[in-house]
């Protein structure tokens, strides 16, 4: 249809007023049928509820609104039916009764090992959890046990030295915030050493340190396959101190046998004057002299 074309000023006026009515009367249309479907879905999604809380108290699994299927994902040392039975979620239950925020929590809580949870839907009737773990720190000796503790410093599992299980390293002299489960273990400062000295072990390919000794906090130690302690000092210059420890290892065992134990003094490398670095050897053998060795008693007597 072909608009007609204003003949004059007032004309003109008239078919603006005109087009500016028909606009108004399309928004408000508009307005109205929005509000009007808004409320119809408010009101949809009231029933859809009401239908889903009576279903899943009747516990039927063939409704629209039942969850179907749970899937879980993630390897870990706890079983599907484990996750799930502590997740509290389960097949049958409304979908709208889902609580995806308390599932989350339950499960950190129930599973110290679990670094990561995440809920979501794999399709409108199927649930997915994910999980990660937490990766192993060491096993940190406390008075009575040893604790397991995971990269992110909670506390996950408390077990007898003799169940501390194969290649888990262990920690000495710790200092703790807590000593509870599924909470922080280490204070910043033995954490801080932990993580050094294990970063550093790895990036240098340092193999076989069995034990952290912090018992000390400036003479720290580790000990190498249960053999040779190795004297750090302070922890000023760890990662510079185990790249040497890695160069000047093989020389030692060529040294002193393949099977050589005793302790090796690295404290020089723990100070920024390269000068007087210097790894010093002492054989088993010897320390046990020197163990063995009675304290001389100095001569008290009167001399006349």
């Amino acid at each position: 249809m072909k608009e007609q074309r204003p003949e004059n000023l007032n004309q003109a006026r008239q078919l603006a007023r005109k087009r500016r009515r028909r606009k108004l009367m399309i928004i408000r249309t508009a307005i109205v049928l929005s509000i009007v479907l808004l409320l119809l879905l408010v009101g949809a999604l009231v029933v859809l509820k009401i239908l889903g809380t009576q279903q899943s108290k009747r516990g039927e699994t063939t409704g629209l609104l039942a969850v179907r299927e749970i899937l879980v994902e993630g390897e870990t040392r706890y079983s599907v039916e484990e996750i799930i039975e502590k997740s509290g979620l389960y097949v049958g239950q409304s979908l709208m009764g889902v609580n995806k925020v308390q599932a989350h929590d339950q499960l950190l809580e129930a599973f110290p090992y679990l670094n990561t949870v995440q809920i979501g839907n794999a399709s409108f009737d199927t649930l997915r959890i994910r999980l990660t773990e937490t990766p192993v720190l060491a096993a940190v000796q406390t008075d009575v046990d040893w604790i397991i503790v995971g990269e992110n410093n909670h506390a996950m599992e408390r077990l007898t030295e003799d169940s501390i299980p194969s290649g888990v390293r262990r920690v000495v002299g710790a200092t703790f915030i807590q000593e509870q489960i599924g909470q922080a273990l280490l204070d910043e400062r033995s954490l801080r050493v932990c993580r050094t000295l294990t970063a550093s072990a790895s990036l240098y390919g340092l193999q076989g340190m069995t034990t952290i000794d912090m018992t000390e906090k400036t003479n720290l130690s580790i000990l190498l396959n249960e053999r040779i302690e190795v004297v750090l000092g302070n922890e000023t210059n760890i990662p510079a101190q185990i790249d040497m420890l890695v160069e000047s290892l093989p020389v030692l065992l060529q040294n002193n046998g393949a099977d050589a134990a005793g302790r090796l003094d690295m404290t020089t490398y723990a100070d920024d004057d390269p000068n007087n670095d210097k790894a010093i050897f002492t054989p088993q053998e010897i320390l046990d002299q020197l163990a063995q060795k009675p304290e001389e008693t100095p001569d008290t007597s009167a001399t006349e």
